[in-house]
């Protein structure tokens, strides 16, 4: 709490400059927290309005505060000071930090702006008033209603074909990787998977002991002679929107990927995290509606649609895995919460969670296409921007003579959070390419343009 010592011969703002500065960079004011207004200020420390618009003026300058639409100063991104100790380590203090951004390019969660969270409280109200419901759905599979449900919804949305006893709930598509890298380890130590690719379902599987086998990916297309020649009998693909860089896998090669599945007695694990936000043309159809062998174990994920505090995905497993599974189904705990998973279920079957998608169609449409036009008008011939037409990330390529460690800095330094495209490949591109992600959905519409021009502020070319 600011405390002005009268003593002092420190002017005033100068103290009240000094108290904000301080607590900025010790991180116990962090971003977009929100100053007194000078008005306010100026009561509460018994100063005049131009001592506290002075200190606030030169913070604004210094970059530690913000003022933005005639509204209240708020605090700006400053980046955590390192305090080491006599060892030369960080403080724990420090390495526990969250970061906190002004922009965050780099998160893919739900835009919060329209989610009916007054409908989502009324269900989660109505399940915790039934305890003898919440018992009954205690299933360490899933619970069963929410299993139907799914059931329902993935063959209307995606044209897949699940059963709800093969369908199986966890808390986030890591849980249901990590019981699919124990299911799978019998016969298939080796995996291939997309280059560029999503990383964390690699490393996990990695951790487990399975040798990793790339496969590049170019404009949608796998490099099916390299699979061929690989010894692997596993991959994991996402062939309705390749992540990162976006693209969708043609008929003729999912019909072939299929084929050397079946030859090769092998299986794919289809990721599908993001199949409902497709803004042009007709719905992609998940690869598992065309399997008619068994062969692909399907990933569902909500994240996209449903709000960050709901971790819950879904998989489908073949007839012969389902056997596996119940086999070491001891081995197996269910993480996501019941409660949660009941809601969920109600959500669906009342019809709330298509009409949320339509929303948020409509909603990141248009986002999309601002994001396009704002990066454009920005960076002009810097940049080449690709089209939005699923998902949340804008994929970008850079023309900088700054190397992508510096982009990332620089970027950092104005408060926006980019993700770079690099560490996405298991076998880096053969030259540095300075390739981003740049989501929309945690950003709000009102300030789309305002991180746009921060991003464009933090890789402006300077003379050298």
């Amino acid at each position: 709490m600011l405390q002005l010592i009268k003593e002092s011969k420190t002017p005033y703002y100068v103290q009240i400059y000094e108290y904000y500065r301080l607590e900025i960079e010790q991180q116990r004011m962090i971003a977009g927290m929100r100053l007194p207004s000078v008005r306010e200020l100026a009561q509460q420390a018994g100063v005049s309005k131009m001592t506290v618009e002075k200190a606030y003026y030169q913070l604004a300058s210094e970059g530690y505060i913000t003022r933005r639409c005639k509204a209240r100063y708020e605090v700006a991104f400053v980046r955590p000071q390192q305090e080491n100790g006599a060892d030369g380590r960080s403080s724990s203090f420090h390495v526990a930090l969250r970061q906190s951004w002004l922009y965050d390019f780099g998160s893919g969660d739900m835009d919060m702006e329209r989610f009916p969270l007054d409908i989502w409280r009324k269900h989660m109200n109505k399940v915790l008033s039934e305890p003898a419901y919440l018992t009954a759905c205690n299933d360490e599979q899933g619970v069963p209603d929410l299993r139907s449900a799914l059931s329902q919804y993935a063959y209307e949305v995606r044209g897949v074909h699940a059963r709800p006893e093969h369908i199986i709930i966890g808390a986030g598509t890591a849980s249901l990787l990590g019981m699919l890298t124990t299911l799978l380890r019998s016969s298939r130590l080796c995996i291939a998977v997309e280059n560029p690719g999503f990383r964390l379902g690699r490393e996990l599987f990695r951790n487990i002991g399975y040798d990793i086998v790339p496969i590049s990916i170019h404009k949608g297309m796998l490099d099916m002679d390299a699979l061929t020649a690989s010894d692997a009998r596993l991959i994991y693909v996402s062939p309705s929107h390749q992540f990162p860089t976006g693209t969708v896998m043609p008929i003729g090669m999912r019909q072939r990927l299929l084929q050397w599945a079946e030859e090769r007695d092998g299986m794919i694990i289809e990721d599908d995290y993001d199949s409902e936000l497709r803004y042009y043309g007709k719905p992609v159809p998940a690869l598992q509606g065309l399997d008619t062998s068994g062969r692909v174990i399907y990933m569902g994920a909500l994240s996209k649609v449903l709000p960050f505090f709901v971790r819950i995905s879904y998989m489908v497993l073949p007839p012969r895995l389902m056997m596996a599974y119940h086999r070491q189904r001891g081995l197996f705990r269910q993480g996501a919460s019941v409660p949660e998973q009941c809601v969920l279920a109600a959500y669906i079957q009342s019809g709330e969670l298509s009409r949320q998608i339509r929303r948020l169609r409509k909603d990141y449409q248009e986002k999309g296409a601002l994001m396009e036009q704002f990066l454009t008008e920005a960076f002009g011939q810097q940049m080449e921007v690709s089209r939005i037409e699923s998902g949340v990330y804008c994929h970008v390529s850079l023309r900088s003579s700054y190397g992508e460690a510096e982009l990332l800095r620089r970027a950092e330094a104005q408060g926006c959070r980019v993700l770079a495209v690099q560490p996405f490949y298991e076998v880096p591109a053969q030259e540095e390419r300075k390739e981003f992600l740049l989501s929309f959905s945690k950003i709000p519409s009102q300030k789309l343009k305002q991180a746009v021009m921060a991003l464009r502020l933090a890789w402006r070319e300077e003379e050298r």
